[in-house]
C-alpha cells in the first residue's frame, strides 16, 4: 500500500507541475490560395519581308522562302481553331498588276490537324483556309503547332516592269 501511496503521490505531483497533460490541446487556421491563370491565343510569323528579287516576264520562282515561312500557334482556350492565308490584293506597281492566279501557296505542318494545301492553291483577296487543329491542339502549349509556307510566282510573259508589292496575311480564328 506504501508503494501505491507513494506512485500516486508522484504521478500527482507531475501533474501538477504540468509535465503530464489530461487533454491534448489544438488550434488550426486555413487559407485559401487563388490563381487565374491566363488565355493565350498567339499567332507569330518568322519572317515579314520576302523578295522574290528580280524576275523576267514568263519566268517562274518556287520555294520562296527556300525554307518557309514558320507559322506559330499557340492556344490554351479549349476549342478548335483554324489558320488562313490572304492577301490585302495582288502584286501591284503603280496601275499595273500580277493577278493572284499566278501567286501560289503550299507547305505542311507539325500538327494533328487538317492540311488544306494542295500545292497549287493560288492566293486570294479572300482568306482560305489553311490549316485546321486536331485533337490535344485546342490546348497546344508551350510549344504550339508550327506551319511552314513556301510560294510560287508565275511572272505573265506581257507584264510591265516595276517594283510590284503584296501583303500576305496569316489569321488564326477559333
Amino acid at each position: 500500500m506504501k508503494f501505491f501511496a507513494k506512485w500516486i503521490s508522484i504521478f500527482l505531483i507531475l501533474a501538477f507541475i504540468g509535465n503530464i497533460s489530461f487533454a491534448v490541446q489544438s488550434a488550426s487556421q486555413q487559407a485559401t490560395f487563388t490563381v487565374d491563370v491566363a488565355s493565350v491565343f498567339e499567332l507569330s510569323i518568322d519572317q515579314g519581308f520576302i523578295d522574290f528579287g528580280r524576275m523576267s516576264p514568263g519566268e517562274t520562282k518556287w520555294n520562296m522562302p527556300p525554307a518557309g515561312i514558320m507559322v506559330q500557334a499557340k492556344t490554351n482556350g479549349g476549342k478548335q481553331w483554324f489558320l488562313k492565308i490572304n492577301n490585302d490584293t495582288p502584286f501591284t506597281s503603280g496601275k499595273n498588276v500580277i493577278p493572284n492566279s499566278n501567286f501560289y501557296w503550299y507547305g505542311w505542318s507539325n500538327g494533328t490537324g487538317k492540311w488544306y494545301g494542295t500545292g497549287n492553291n493560288a492566293l486570294s483577296v479572300t482568306p482560305a483556309l489553311v490549316y485546321s487543329s486536331g485533337p490535344g491542339e485546342e490546348n497546344n502549349l508551350p510549344q504550339g503547332t508550327i506551319s511552314f509556307l513556301k510560294f510560287k510566282l508565275k511572272v505573265p510573259e506581257n507584264q510591265a516592269p516595276g517594283n510590284y508589292i503584296t501583303v500576305v496575311k496569316f489569321t488564326m480564328t477559333e
